[in-house]
């Protein structure tokens, strides 16, 4: 797999996830957000939801960049981030029994996790310093 194509999969994943948080963060949580919650929760949802959107502008803007130490760093960055964003799922799926998507979100995360894996070593810029 190309890895602008890795790019353009997080930055739509990454935006429509954030969108989501930002606009409805009772819905984003998957049910486990009660009406009475404090603001607080609904609002580091929504926090969260303007880092997702940020990491999916920048997925978005590198997606057509030249191989360069700034490339790979993005690519490093995000592989790690849904590489740990699968585990934490993974761990939410053995710890919180109310919801049974975390194997589903587990999956997905994962999955662009190895093809940022993949992409990234076969398209790395090679220069050394």
């Amino acid at each position: 797999m190309k890895l602008n194509v890795m790019f353009i999969i997080a930055a739509v994943y990454l935006i429509a996830s954030g969108l989501f948080g930002l606009i409805a963060p009772a819905a984003a949580s998957a049910g486990t957000l009660p009406e009475s919650a404090p603001g607080m929760l609904s609002m580091m949802i929504r926090f969260w939801g303007v880092a997702y959107i940020g990491l999916g502008l920048i997925a978005w803007l590198v997606r057509n960049a030249e191989p360069s130490k700034a490339r790979d760093g993005v690519t490093l960055g995000l592989t790690v981030f849904f590489a740990l964003h699968a585990l934490t799922s993974l761990y939410g799926q053995f710890t919180d029994t109310s919801v049974s998507t975390h194997w589903v979100m587990a999956t997905v995360q994962a999955l662009i996790a190895v093809g940022f894996f993949v992409a990234g070593r076969a398209s790395m810029s090679g220069k050394t310093a």
